[in-house]
């Protein structure tokens, strides 16, 4: 995989030169453990998301290289909307290759997302019970109607 260097040359990245922003080798990321329980994914995610290896990726970046740095699927350049890259695979996480991602805008990132989550749960074995009716109003202590109206 080539990405262009400074003066847009065509440059190889090899994973012995690609650090993560503490400076980890992207391999040693790679072959770690995935985190156990959902909230340390979620954590581990928002650390990686928002930190610069993430930023600087050349798979990142080579997608947003790719799409024309505009949304692929309603067109949105960078100046009508905020573009982010989507991970369409977890599977290779910390170690993505452009093929994982692809370039959204915002609202179509959550539109995306939404759906993904909808097919998440709704295949869930989950299932919440049924609803319970709402019982009976009391009986009334007193009837304040008339007489007349009662009869």
């Amino acid at each position: 995989m080539t990405f262009p260097d400074a003066d847009g040359q065509p440059q190889p990245i090899t994973p012995a030169q690609a650090i993560s922003a503490d400076d980890t080798p992207i391999t040693a990321i790679c072959s770690e453990a995935p985190a156990e329980s959902a909230a340390d994914r979620a954590s581990a995610y928002g650390r990686y998301i928002s930190s610069a290896a993430w930023q600087t990726s050349p798979a990142r970046l080579a997608e947003l290289e790719a799409s024309g740095h505009r949304c692929r699927l309603c067109f949105a350049s960078r100046r009508e909307a905020r573009l982010e890259v989507h991970h369409r695979t977890y599977r290779n996480f910390r170690c993505e290759v452009a093929e994982d991602l692809t370039t959204l805008c915002h609202p179509c990132h959550l539109g995306v997302t939404g759906m993904e989550r909808f097919r998440k749960y709704a295949r869930s074995p989950f299932k919440p019970p049924p609803p319970t009716p709402a019982p009976p109003p009391p009986p009334a202590l007193f009837d304040y109607r008339s007489p007349l109206e009662i009869a």
